[in-house]
């Protein structure tokens, strides 16, 4: 299902999706699509993962429309833009094609406009399969760099989502939950 588009990035690795608006799409986002934490492919076979989100509102604060010069006709128009925005920021963590998933900073320069849609289920599985079918999460290191002060929370949801996909896993997953939260215990005490 598609969230929206691709309208900025803030590295290879970081990109800015605005949520499709009611009127753009036949079947626009709900608020339950758009959560932290959810799984989305960007562009032909990029997959990253939804971190932060923005609201951009221009018109706060502001009491009436604002007016634009029209040159050629002469005369103030109202201006009924619809600015309004939500973003949400995107983490890129590799990238899956038809044959295989790799994980890691994907190869692909994301283009503008890029489409962005929702993971399911059987898709999030194979991005996060090994050859051998085990659970792999070669992009750990890629979040806590980048996802800053998130990080954490954001590896723990998708702990609770992998054992969840991966149940004879769950043993292995723990092991990182717990060291994750190890990490983020000693970090806090320095």
């Amino acid at each position: 299902m598609r969230i929206g588009k691709v309208v900025d990035s803030r590295s290879h690795v970081d990109v800015v999706c605005q949520v499709d608006k009611p009127h753009e799409s036949e079947r626009p986002p709900e608020p339950s699509d758009i959560t932290f934490g959810r799984f989305v492919r960007v562009g032909e076979s990029s997959v990253g993962i939804l971190y932060d989100s923005q609201l951009q509102n221009p018109d706060f604060g502001n009491f009436g429309p604002r007016l634009a010069n029209r040159a050629q006709v002469g005369v103030f128009t109202p201006d009924y833009f619809d600015e309004q925005a939500t973003l949400v920021s995107v983490l890129l963590l590799g990238s899956l094609e038809a044959g295989h998933a790799m994980q890691g900073v994907p190869q692909e320069v994301v283009p503008i406009h890029a489409e962005v849609r929702l993971l399911d289920d059987a898709e999030v599985s194979r991005f996060h399969q090994d050859p051998a079918t085990s659970v792999q999460l070669r992009y750990v290191p890629l979040v806590l760099s980048h996802a800053g002060a998130v990080a954490t929370p954001l590896l723990m949801g998708v702990f609770d989502r992998l054992a969840s996909l991966f149940p004879e896993d769950r043993p292995r997953i723990e092991v990182l939950r717990k060291a994750l939260l190890w990490q983020t215990t000693m970090t806090a005490i320095r």
